[in-house]
C-alpha cells in the first residue's frame, strides 16, 4: 500500500514525484529524496523484508510491456519472469507476477515513468537531473547500483542476505572469463551467441570458468545480483515498450489488438541518462597486466558484469526503441532528444573517467573531436546496425524537413559531425567488408585491422553478424550497406537539398536586409510579409551548419565536388532525355521540381518523378494558379470581413468592368493615380511548367481586412476623436492619405503599375 500510494498506482494520485523540483519546493524535495534514497527508510524496509525471504508481492501483468505480455500469452516466457509467473488450474497464466520486496519496489519505480496516468498529468520541465525529484532519484540509483568506481555495490547493512533464487543468478553462466575489451560480450545469450567474442572463444577457455575463480578474483556475486536486477528491470520497463519482433508479427494496424507506445520527452531523457551512465560503467573496467584490449582476461564477477551490461541488457532493446522512434516520431525539433540518445550510444569513447563525487552524466563532453582509435573496431562491429541502419533511417527524415530552419539544420549538423570523426568511417567500412566478405582496399586510405582482414576472421565475423541481424531485425532482414551506390545517391541528393537550403537562407537574409533598409513610408504601406522569426544570428548560424554538414558528408562518403560523378539510375523516360537540343525543357527550368515530361494537359510525372515526390526528395513549388481573390484566408486577416469585402468588390467589378479596363489602358496622370488601387493581371510564373490564367484588372478591397491596417485605422480614429473632431474629419483624412499614396505612386511610375498577388 505504501508503494502504491507513493507512485500513484491503481488510479491513485501519488506523491507527484515528477512535479516536485528543487527550485520550487526545496524542503519537500530534500525530504522525499532522503526518504527514497538507496540508503533511506524505504529501501531499508525493503532489505528487511528481503532478508526473511518469505514475502512475495503481486504486480499486475497488465502493467508489463506489451511485447512481454505477448510472449507470455504464447507460452514463450521471458527469462526475467521465469520464476515469477503463477499458473491457474486450467494452465493459463495468472494476471499477476510474484516478486520479492526489492524487485517489487524497482518495478513500481520504473513503471512510474511510463505510466499513462502520470503522462496525462504532465511533469516538471527539467534541464538538469538534480532539479526534478524523480530524475534525481534515477541518477542516484544508477550511481549506487551501477557505480563506475569501486568493486561493487555496498553490502546490505542488515544481517547476511541469502542470494535470492531468480533467473538472474540461476540461469546465467558465470562472469569469470571475459575478454579485455570493454564491449566484448562476456557470455553467450540464452537463445543465440550475440557477440563476436563469445562466438570466437575456444571451448577450453570456457571450461575454466568455476565459482572458485570468481571468489578468488575479488568479485562478490551475492551483492552483484542487485545491480543485475536493477539494470534488467529498468531496461525491461523503459526500453521494451515496442519490440520489432512483436511488431512484425502483429503489426500496428488500427483493427489489431496491439499497442504502439510513443515515449514522452522525459522518457527519452532518462534513456539517454541510462545509456551514458552504462557507458561510463562499462568503460570503468581496468584489467591488470593487459597489453592489448583484445586479450583474454579472467577477472572478477563484477568486472564481467560491467563488460556485459551494455551488450547483454541494453543493446537489443535500445535498438528496437530507437528504430521505432525513428520511424514514428513527429517531424519536429523534439526529435533531437532521440537523436542525442542515438549519438550517445554510438560514441562510447567519449565516456571515460570522471571526477570524484561527480556524476558521470554531468561530465563535460570535451573529446568529441578526437580521432576514433582502432580498439573500438569490436564495438562498431557488434553494433553495426546502430551505425548503418539508423543512419539510413535518419536520411528520409531529413528529406521531409525544412533545411532552411536552424533547428532542423542543427540536427543534421550533429549527425554529420559525429560520423565524420577521423577513423570512424574506416571502422564501419571494415565491419561491412567482413560481413560481405569483399576483398578490396578501403577507400579512406587507412590500414585495416588484421583480425578482420584475415579470411578466417572474416568468415567467423560474417557468421556471427548474420546471427545478430536475425536476432535484432528478424530472419528475413536484408542488410543495405552504408557505403553502397544507393546510399551514396541519397547522400548526393541530400547535398543538392543543402545547396537549395543555402540559397533559400541567403534569399531570406537579403529580404530582411532590404526590409530593414527601406523607408518607414514604404514599410507602412507595404503588403509584403516576411518571416520575422529568424534573427540575423540564427540566419548566419544556419548557413554555417549547412556548410559544415556539406563538408562532413563529403568527407564521410568520399564524394568529390564534381556533380558529374552522380550515378544515373534506370527509372524510365525522363525530362533529361526527352527534351533534346540546347533549349531546356519545361521541367528542367528548376532543379528542385520532380522529374516530368511535357504532356497535353501540362507536365506529367515520370517514374523517377513519382519516386522523388512520394519520398519527399523533390516537390513542386507552391504557386497560385486560380483566382487571386480566392486565396485562403490568412492568420493576419479577419475572416468575416474578407468575405464581406470580396462580395462588395465582386459587385463593383461586375458593374464597372468596362470603366476599369479603360482606366488600366490609359497613361495620363489621373489614370496612373487610379491604377495604384487596381489589381492588374497576374504575371506568368516561370517556376511552374503549366500556363496560368490571366485575370482582368479589378478592384480588390481585401487589404482592408488586415488586422494591421485595421489597427492603423483605429489609431487614426482615436487621434481624431481625442482632438475633438467627428466622423467627417476621419473620412476626409483617409481620403487625403489615399490620394497622397496614389499621387506618389503615379509620380514614381511612368507606365502602368502592375502588382502581383
Amino acid at each position: 500500500m505504501l508503494l502504491e500510494n507513493i507512485f500513484g498506482f491503481n488510479n491513485t494520485q501519488g506523491w507527484g514525484l515528477k512535479t516536485i523540483s528543487a527550485s520550487w519546493q526545496p524542503y519537500d524535495f530534500v525530504a522525499l529524496r532522503d526518504f527514497l534514497s538507496p540508503n533511506g527508510p524505504v529501501m531499508q524496509t525493503v532489505y528487511r523484508l528481503l532478508v526473511e525471504n518469505i514475502y512475495r508481492f503481486e504486480f499486475p501483468l497488465k502493467c508489463l510491456p506489451w511485447p512481454s505480455r505477448c510472449l507470455i500469452d504464447e507460452g514463450a516466457i521471458p527469462v526475467l519472469y521465469m520464476n515469477k509467473l503463477q499458473f491457474l488450474t486450467n494452465g493459463q497464466a495468472a494476471d499477476y507476477i510474484l516478486l520479492n520486496a526489492f524487485e517489487y519496489y524497482l518495478f513500481h519505480f520504473s513503471y512510474y515513468l511510463v505510466n499513462a496516468q502520470h503522462l496525462r498529468a504532465g511533469s516538471y520541465n527539467w534541464n538538469t537531473p538534480t532539479d526534478a525529484l524523480y530524475i534525481a532519484l534515477v541518477e542516484e540509483y544508477m550511481n549506487y547500483f551501477l557505480p563506475a568506481e569501486g568493486t561493487g555495490v555496498p553490502p546490505i547493512r542488515t544481517a547476511s542476505t541469502p542470494l535470492p533464487s531468480s533467473p538472474i543468478n540461476s540461469s546465467k553462466a558465470s562472469y569469470s572469463s571475459f575478454q579485455g575489451s570493454p564491449f566484448g560480450s562476456p557470455k553467450s545469450r540464452e537463445a543465440s551467441p550475440f557477440s563476436l567474442r563469445s562466438f570466437m572463444r575456444s571451448g577450453s577457455q570456457q571450461q575454466q570458468q568455476t565459482p572458485t575463480t570468481v571468489e578468488q578474483s575479488g568479485g562478490n556475486q551475492q551483492e552483484t545480483w542487485r545491480s543485475e536486477t536493477f539494470l534488467q528491470i529498468v531496461a525491461e520497463m523503459w526500453l521494451n515498450q515496442n519490440s520489432l519482433e512483436t511488431a512484425q508479427r502483429y503489426g500496428f494496424s488500427p483493427g489489431s489488438n496491439t499497442e504502439n507506445v510513443l515515449p514522452c520527452q522525459d522518457h527519452v531523457k532518462v534513456i539517454r541518462m541510462l545509456v551514458k551512465h552504462v557507458h561510463y560503467f562499462t568503460n570503468s573496467v581496468r584489467p591488470e597486466n593487459i597489453s592489448s584490449l583484445h586479450q583474454c582476461h579472467y577477472g572478477s564477477y563484477w568486472d564481467g558484469f560491467k563488460r556485459s551490461a551494455m551488450s547483454q541488457e541494453i543493446q537489443k532493446k535500445l535498438y528496437s526503441f530507437l528504430k521505432h522512434s525513428f520511424l514514428r516520431w513527429p517531424l519536429d525539433y523534439s526529435f533531437r532528444l532521440v537523436l542525442e540518445t542515438w549519438l550517445s550510444y554510438v560514441q562510447p569513447w567519449r565516456y571515460f573517467g570522471g571526477k570524484d563525487g561527480e556524476s558521470p552524466t554531468h561530465k563535460q563532453e570535451t573529446v568529441q573531436d578526437r580521432a576514433v582509435d582502432a580498439v573500438w573496431q569490436q564495438f562498431v562491429t557488434d553494433n553495426l546496425l546502430f551505425f548503418t541502419v539508423l543512419f539510413q533511417l535518419f536520411l528520409p527524415r531529413v528529406f521531409r524537413t525544412d533545411l532552411s530552419h536552424p533547428r532542423n539544420t542543427y540536427m543534421l549538423f550533429r549527425v554529420c559531425k559525429v560520423f565524420s570523426q577521423m577513423g570512424l568511417n574506416t571502422l564501419i567500412e571494415q565491419a561491412e567488408c567482413a560481413l560481405t566478405d569483399v576483398h578490396y582496399p578501403l577507400r579512406h586510405g587507412y590500414s585495416p585491422n588484421k583480425s578482420f582482414t584475415h579470411p578466417a576472421g572474416r568468415s567467423s565475423t560474417a557468421a556471427v553478424l548474420r546471427i545478430q541481424f536475425a536476432e535484432l531485425e528478424g530472419p528475413g532482414f536484408q542488410y543495405q550497406p552504408l557505403f553502397s551506390l544507393e546510399c551514396e545517391n541519397m547522400i548526393e541528393q541530400l547535398l543538392e537539398d543543402i545547396q537549395k537550403a543555402k540559397a533559400e537562407n541567403q534569399a531570406v537574409a537579403a529580404a530582411r536586409s532590404t526590409s530593414e533598409n527601406q523607408s518607414w513610408w514604404a514599410w507602412l504601406f507595404s503588403d509584403a510579409y516576411y518571416n520575422d522569426d529568424l534573427s540575423p544570428s540564427e540566419i548566419k548560424k544556419t548557413d554555417t551548419h549547412l556548410r559544415q554538414s556539406e563538408v562532413y558528408l563529403r568527407t564521410i562518403f568520399d564524394i568529390k565536388t564534381d556533380p558529374a560523378r552522380r550515378k544515373q539510375v534506370a527509372w524510365g523516360p525522363s525530362s533529361a532525355t526527352s527534351t533534346p537540343g540546347p533549349a531546356p525543357g519545361p521541367a528542367a527550368i528548376s532543379s528542385t521540381l520532380p522529374d516530368c515530361i511535357p504532356g497535353e494537359n501540362g507536365p506529367q510525372l515520370t517514374p523517377l518523378g513519382r519516386y522523388q515526390l512520394m519520398n519527399g526528395l523533390r516537390r513542386f513549388d507552391i504557386t497560385l494558379r486560380g483566382n487571386p481573390d480566392l486565396q485562403p484566408i490568412r492568420s493576419f486577416e479577419c475572416a468575416p470581413l474578407v468575405r464581406l469585402l470580396h462580395a462588395f468588390s465582386t459587385a463593383l467589378n461586375k458593374k464597372h468592368h468596362a470603366a476599369i479596363a479603360q482606366v488600366s489602358e490609359r497613361e495620363d496622370f489621373v489614370a496612373r493615380i487610379l491604377q495604384q488601387f487596381l489589381c492588374c493581371p497576374v504575371a506568368r510564373s516561370h517556376a511552374v511548367p503549366a500556363p496560368l490564367v490571366r485575370w482582368q484588372p479589378r478592384i480588390s478591397l481585401r487589404f482592408a481586412a488586415s488586422y494591421r491596417n485595421m489597427a492603423y485605422a483605429a489609431v487614426l480614429g482615436a487621434a481624431v476623436y481625442a482632438s475633438g473632431h467627428g466622423l467627417f474629419v476621419f473620412v476626409l483624412l483617409l481620403f487625403l492619405m489615399a490620394l497622397s499614396y496614389g499621387a506618389i505612386g503615379a509620380v514614381s511610375t511612368r507606365s502602368p503599375r502592375h502588382k502581383q498577388q
